[in-house]
């Protein structure tokens, strides 16, 4: 960017800066002029709505936190925990501990600090016990802890006997914890009129009340707070003034009005709180009122002129100083480059630091983001070099690492083909290591483009290519109909476009995951016997005679099948090793010694780490092997029983550890039947499994779902206590953790067929009967 073009673009810049000011100058002046002219009554009029809107926001902000206690008290008397406590006798015994504990615990969840609320605590009628979120003792311990002097000894047991539904006790001194102050007292009781089970006290700082006619402290004036019948709530009285002996006769809603008041003229402003119906009075002497009016008067038009004058200098300055850091980034960004020169500011300020934090946030996110990139390809061939020798534990472990690579399954059969490229052919007559590379590259390049998202490639050797293909179709015959389609393909696109004659092996179809290390070790096999036909298929050629089966893939699938207690695939695993081994192929003695030697090798791997001998075991066998092919399938049958012995003991400590577990989930549920917010997701996250596994174990371990039998658990709780108490219905639906009783009495007839209190009159009718 040239000279002059940056600096009509600076000056703009600076324009837009100190224009904005100008305009919000000019109209505060025009305002200050139009105030200045209006008469005194209109100023009057103003001050007098300044105050009543002073008084109404007061108002309102008393209304929400009055709102918010009464919302508070209604929540924890609706708390099914909290209720529980009113049938409970003995709060502090040991069997009723934990309800009294976990009451608490939950009343942390309800409770914030609120400046209006110097405590609450919820009093018990039955059982005397007093409760907060900090606080817990009986009712004649609290009787000590809060105090009113100024009433008969026994008034906290009296508030506890009667039934208050929103009621208030004027501001009068209290002792809490032993200081006196000033606090209005409001009161909720929760049960029916007729019988109180407790009530819920709570006590209001007056002096956070009394703040919010901190404006109307003025000499001669006064304010007061009334009920909707007419009762003193609180008051203030300023310096010289005297709050009159009644109350004064107003109009209904909110005003301001002039009114003599005993031989003083006063402005009245009042307002009514549609919340709770409470008046809100403040006057003020009328004098007061017109000596502000006559100042503000006389002080309008030269504060805006000084205003004026004072705000455009330092306007114009602080829009200098502010816009260059933001010109330093306009020029960055019109000539294209983000980087921050020690040229730029001395001081750079804040603009400066934002300006250097996000260059470096920039370039850093850039230089992460591409050594990511960098990193993928080399993560994904470990993800497949991995996969291919079979070196995953589990299909979640392997799950895992596939997503943190980002690789998409898109079948449900899997197929492994082995390409290679003979030397023998006349490009690698040299053995050209970078004509390997070459042919590897335009390898993948034609399998991205046919084969779409469902053939991975990955390199196995310099002149080896692994093809993993994912098919969605099941039927063997139509597979193998698209996979040879597929290969031949690519072979006559190779051949025909870079002249590269390929050889290719293909493992047989599996249909899980883990099996795909088996398909790679078999299409390697069939690659070793390939006989020079350009497409070799592992299940077309016949047992090799003199070789032993035995692949590396095989093995480490055999030592994970043990660690991890599968007993039938491991069975099916040595079964299939059995059958290659002895049956289907008739290998020389020496051939099935190396068979033996390499299962036996295995085994002791798998004895070190399961804590099991099996050297001595080893020897025992090795002294006792003869050199015939009966001794040594004798010997491998002998090794193969011991092996499965040792899977089945890793089984039998999972499923006892998983049994524990279970039990576990049980005995949590039967305790805490009686909370509401049990559910399967609440145990899912608790235990760290997912749903839909928590719920098969119920089907499974117990013979019906979670819900069934948390339902039963409620219904057959509900029961004794319908026989056995004479609690109301609602009170029961509670206790067994109902949220109300129109849930609980759907839930009791859909199990038992008939209604709660049929089955409660059923009951007391049953021993006339006999």
């Amino acid at each position: 960017m040239t000279k002059e073009p940056r600096l009509k673009m600076e000056s703009l810049l600076m324009l837009r800066f100190v224009l904005p000011l100008f305009i919000v100058l000019t109209m505060s002046l025009m305002v200050g002029v139009w105030i200045y002219v209006r008469t005194a009554s209109v100023l009057g009029e103003e001050v007098k709505t300044s105050n009543r809107l002073l008084l109404e926001q007061g108002m309102n902000v008393l209304d929400k936190r009055w709102e918010a206690i009464d919302i508070f008290i209604r929540r924890i008397t609706e708390d099914s925990k909290v209720v529980r406590l009113q049938q409970t006798d003995e709060p502090f015994s040991s069997s009723n501990l934990y309800r009294t504990i976990e009451a608490r615990s939950r009343l942390q969840d309800y409770y914030s600090p609120n400046e209006l609320v110097a405590g609450y605590y919820i009093l018990f009628k039955n059982n005397e016990l007093v409760l907060n979120n900090d606080y817990t003792a009986n009712l004649k311990d609290f009787a000590e802890y809060v105090q009113y002097p100024d009433r008969p000894k026994g008034y906290i047991t009296s508030l506890v006997q009667a039934y208050h539904y929103r009621d208030l006790v004027p501001a009068e001194p209290v002792t809490l914890q032993g200081r006196t102050t000033s606090l209005l007292t409001y009161m909720r009781s929760f049960g029916f009129a007729n019988r109180p089970n407790g009530t819920v006290l709570v006590l209001i700082n007056n002096s956070e009340i009394t703040k919010l006619f901190g404006g109307f402290k003025t000499d001669g004036g006064w304010a007061y707070i009334a009920d909707e019948k007419g009762n003193l709530v609180t008051s203030i009285v300023g310096p010289g003034a005297k709050l009159p002996g009644e109350h004064l006769q107003l109009p209904g809603g909110s005003g301001v009005l002039s009114r003599q008041v005993g031989t003083d003229d006063m402005v009245v402003t009042y307002a009514t709180s549609s919340y709770n119906g409470w008046s809100y009075v403040a006057a003020q002497p009328a004098k007061i009122a017109l000596k502000k009016i006559n100042y503000i008067k006389q002080m309008t038009v030269t504060v805006f002129l000084l205003f004026m004058l004072l705000s455009g200098l330092i306007g114009v300055f602080m829009a200098y100083r502010s816009s260059k850091p933001v010109r330093s980034i306009l020029q960055m960004l019109a000539s294209g480059s983000i980087s921050m020169t020690a040229s730029n500011s001395k001081s750079p300020g804040a603009f400066g630091i934002i300006h250097q934090g996000i260059t470096k946030l920039l370039t850093s996110q850039r230089e992460l983001q591409d050594t990511m990139e960098r990193q993928r390809p080399f993560l994904r061939a470990a993800f497949f070099e991995r996969l291919l020798r079979g070196q995953y534990q589990s299909e979640l472990d392997m799950e895992a690492v596939r997503e943190h690579v980002r690789i998409e399954w898109a079948g449900s059969c899997y197929q492994v083909a082995l390409m290679t490229f003979p030397k023998r052919t006349a490009v690698y007559l040299a053995a050209d290591l970078e004509a390997l590379s070459r042919s590897r590259l335009r390898v993948r390049e034609l399998v991205s483009e046919a084969g779409a998202g469902s053939v991975f490639v990955h390199d196995v050797d310099e002149d080896k290519i692994a093809l993993l293909m994912q098919f969605t179709d099941t039927e063997p015959e139509v597979v193998h109909e698209q996979a040879d389609c597929f290969l031949r393909e690519l072979q006559q696109q190779l051949q025909q476009a870079y002249g590269i004659a390929t050889l290719i092996s293909v493992g047989p179809l599996y249909s899980r995951q883990m099996d795909i290390a088996r398909s790679f070790a078999e299409a390697q096999q069939a690659l070793i016997r390939s006989t020079g036909s350009r497409i070799v298929w592992f299940e077309e050629l016949l047992p090799n005679p003199s070789s032993c089966y035995y692949p590396e893939s095989t093995e480490t699938r055999l030592i994970n099948l043990v660690r991890t207690g599968h007993v039938e695939p491991l069975r099916t695993l040595l079964e299939e090793l059995y059958r290659h081994n002895f049956v289907e192929r008739s290998l020389p003695v020496f051939a099935l010694k190396v068979f033996y030697f390499d299962v036996l090798a295995s085994s002791f791997k798998l004895g070190s780490e399961l804590g099991e001998s099996t050297l001595q075991h080893g020897a025992e066998a090795l002294n006792g092997l003869a050199d015939s092919v009966e001794s040594i399938e004798a010997h491998f049958l002998a090794l193969k029983a011991r092996l499965e012995t040792m899977c089945e003991a890793v089984s039998r400590q999972r499923a006892e550890h998983h049994q524990q577990w279970f039990l576990d989930i049980l005995a949590y549920v039967d305790a805490g039947y009686s909370d509401p917010q049990l559910s399967l997701a609440l145990l899912a996250e608790r235990y760290h499994v997912t749903e839909t596994h928590l719920s098969r174990l119920f089907k499974e371990k117990v013979g019906i779902n979670f819900f069934e039998y948390l339902e039963h658990l409620r219904i057959e709780h509900s029961k004794q206590q319908l026989l056995h108490t004479g609690l109301p219905v609602g009170e029961i639906a509670i206790s067994v953790g109902y949220s109300s009783s129109n849930t609980f009495g759907r839930a009791f007839k859909r199990s038992v067929g008939i209604s709660a209190m049929a089955f409660r009159n059923a009951g007391k009718q049953e021993p006339l009967k006999n």
